[in-house]
């Protein structure tokens, strides 16, 4: 009778300070809550055909090889805004990029139009394309919307969608704080992985590690339940080791938040649908090196291609003519936000997407376009922030 039971597994993670050498993170600080966490060595086998003067060919070789981890998370904050989810590894080991608003930062619009909002001559010299800006008081008061682009200098902020009612300078607002991921190609960083499988009887817990490893993610979504991101992590392979059981994980304690009452705007109109997926699209690769013990430096992002789905409601051509704009390559942007709580709210702000196909859907007899589509844009496809 096995002791290694399935749900027992813990996995660590821990951004490494140089590429390829362990961090040994540790429970207190490294755990990470995730879903059916995977490990499984990619071995190289080379087939040798010596004549031997038999049919038979000879036993292979085993050469070097790499190893992956796989599992899930859900979209969810820390509890605490500015303070980053404990998943912030995953993310910069798949090639994105952190800001931090630590505090919110609230004053009096000095101006306003339909879709920008200039804040007061105080506001964070930092650009907040991406966070989050709300409204509060005076004219245009309780709209919530997505900063766009941000003149560091006048503090001019475009907005996604457009106001409804413009702010002018009465209007009271608040960016609120929080941590944003952005899409980036330089100074990417990996992370050491740990694969715990606990013993539930008198034995040692089997070691997993994975070292220099870089990660590709994928987002689904479904409205009235929460999104999880899928994360594969590549690496250097390392021998399993028996450790005792590790003791003393500590998890936040957040639960996630499923996707109704929510802001959900395609081509700046509210839309309506089931399904959301976005694939980051990251190729992972590592460079051949014998001086490894298994042949291979850490692994590295070396391009992308982000790819995702939705399929809102059929709507009229004069309100959506998705295959004009499949044809004319006409882009759109898409935004996302829900949460009800400050500190686990989630808003994902996708600045240019093209539709790459036009399929007929049916959700229960309610007809809709499926979209299939690519994100566009140099290190600014995506605003994945956690507020």
């Amino acid at each position: 009778m096995s002791d290694f039971l399935t749900r027992n597994r813990l996995a660590l993670v821990k951004i490494e300070v140089t590429p390829g050498t362990d961090p040994v993170p540790v429970p207190a600080t490294d755990a990470v809550l995730v879903e059916e966490p995977r490990g499984s060595p990619n071995i190289e086998v080379e087939q040798t055909d010596e004549v031997t003067g038999s049919l038979d060919k000879s036993q292979s070789i085993v050469g070097g090889g790499y190893g992956q981890h796989t599992g899930r998370f859900f979209a969810k904050g820390s509890g605490v805004p500015g303070t980053a989810p404990e998943f912030k590894p995953i993310l910069e080991a798949a090639a994105l990029g952190e800001t931090t608003l630590a505090a919110d930062s609230s004053g009096t619009a000095q101006a306003g139009a339909t879709g920008s909002i200039t804040l007061a001559a105080g506001a964070p010299a930092t650009d907040l394309t991406g966070f989050v800006v709300e409204t509060t008081g005076g004219t245009g008061d309780g709209q919530t919307r997505v900063i766009t682009a941000y003149n560091t200098t006048s503090k001019l902020a475009a907005v996604y969608p457009d106001f409804t009612t413009a702010p002018d300078a009465t209007t009271t607002y608040t960016v609120h704080a929080g941590n944003l991921y952005v899409p980036v190609s330089v100074n990417l960083k990996n992370l050491t992985s740990y694969l715990y499988k606990k013993n539930s009887g008198s034995g040692n817990a089997i070691l997993e590690k994975l070292i220099g490893a870089a990660a590709n993610l994928s987002f689904a979504i479904q409205t009235r339940q929460s999104g999880k991101f899928t994360y594969t992590l590549r690496g250097q392979l390392a021998d399993p080791e028996d450790v005792a059981n590790p003791t003393g994980a500590v998890f936040d304690s957040v639960r996630p938040r499923p996707l109704r009452d929510a802001d959900s705007f395609l081509g700046g109109n509210r839309v309506c649908f089931r399904n959301f997926t976005l694939d980051w699209g990251n190729e992972l690769v590592q460079a051949d090196c014998p001086g490894e013990t298994y042949g291979y430096e850490p692994a590295r992002v070396v391009s992308r291609k982000p790819t995702g789905r939705i399929n809102p409601q059929l709507l009229t051509l004069t309100a959506r003519n998705a295959f004009a704009d499949l044809v004319a390559g006409t882009q759109q942007k898409l935004w996302l936000n829900w949460g009800e709580v400050d500190g686990n709210r989630v808003s994902m702000f996708l600045p240019a997407i093209a539709y790459t196909g036009k399929e007929d859907d049916d959700l229960d007899g309610i007809s809709a376009d499926g979209l299939p589509f690519e994100a566009v844009g140099a290190d600014s496809w995506v605003y994945l922030l956690f507020w």
